[in-house]
């Protein structure tokens, strides 16, 4: 499917022709056929055709690993460091050079280990961003935030290590999205006591009521990020209505942060979880 442009002229392809309508260019010299849609792994593929010793990681990696978390424009790879190696130095390619390079197939493509993407991604991620690539690879792949934490404590002289150190504790399992990360990044960063996710809530009878994203169990205080499906699907929206209903009849209080909310307002966010802990004696709440 991926051809180079000297495997096109080899082919009869002229340069003309590979420069017209039949075919797209994908990274550098290397090119495919117009029809085919220019997808993270095609880029992924595409750099390994121009580094077949390399294996893709960092950014691209994560994308791979169907995990959210930091982006980037540019396609990653890695390969063993080696002094004698010439790099190519091709635009939208990144290519990093390890002491020790690990790899693990995932779909017929060599990738960093979750672990290993996520301390490859701390040099170039904040604390938030890095935090949500962990809980993210913890919810898509095999990692453990236990197996994260090992990781970085026992990675010495890397880039980022620190950084990866604070975020590796930080990472929890059961988070569903990018946007519930934030959200409790945001209560703890800001000294409010670390909310438990994705806790179960049963009515006195024993009856399941609901899993909202963020709770404070003993306090009966529950907090939920709602997206813009909760606004547009009818359906969700009763059923968000009748769950409400249901928890409040059980003493719970149903705190819901929208994506303005956290983005624009985040102290105000702060402002409300810390008066909802204080009005339920919270000793922390202060």
């Amino acid at each position: 499917m991926l051809f180079t442009a000297a495997q096109a002229r080899v082919g009869g392809i002229s340069r003309g022709v590979l420069r017209g309508v039949g075919y797209r260019r994908v990274l550098g010299p290397v090119y495919v056929a117009a029809h085919v849609a220019v997808t993270p792994r095609l880029l992924a593929e595409a750099a390994l055709l121009l580094t077949p010793e390399a294996v893709v990681s960092h950014h691209t990696a994560l994308t791979l690993w169907d995990a959210d978390g930091p982006t980037d424009n540019d396609v990653h790879v890695s390969v063993q460091r080696d002094p004698h190696r010439t790099l190519p130095r091709i635009d939208g390619l990144r290519v990093h050079e390890v002491l020790n390079l690990e790899r693990i197939m995932n779909a017929g493509l060599p990738l960093t280990p979750p672990g290993r993407t996520f301390l490859d991604l701390a040099p170039h991620s904040d604390l938030t961003e890095l935090v949500t690539a962990g809980d993210s690879l913890v919810r898509r792949t095999h990692a453990e935030p236990a197996h994260l934490i090992d990781l970085t404590s026992a990675a010495i002289g890397v880039r980022g290590v620190r950084l990866a150190r604070e975020a590796a504790a930080l990472v929890r399992r059961g988070v569903d999205s990018p946007m519930e990360s934030r959200l409790r990044l945001l209560l703890v960063l800001a000294g409010l006591p670390e909310p438990q996710v994705a806790h179960d809530i049963h009515d006195c009878d024993g009856g399941w009521l609901a899993r909202p994203d963020l709770a404070y169990p003993n306090l009966k205080i529950a907090i939920e990020y709602d997206g813009r499906h909760h606004l547009v699907d009818l359906r969700q929206w009763r059923r968000d209505i009748r769950r409400r209903e249901n928890l409040e009849r059980e003493g719970w209080l149903l705190r819901v942060v929208t994506a303005n909310d956290l983005l624009h307002a985040p102290a105000t966010v702060v402002a409300r979880i810390t008066q909802d802990l204080d009005a339920r004696r919270h000793p922390l709440a202060a």
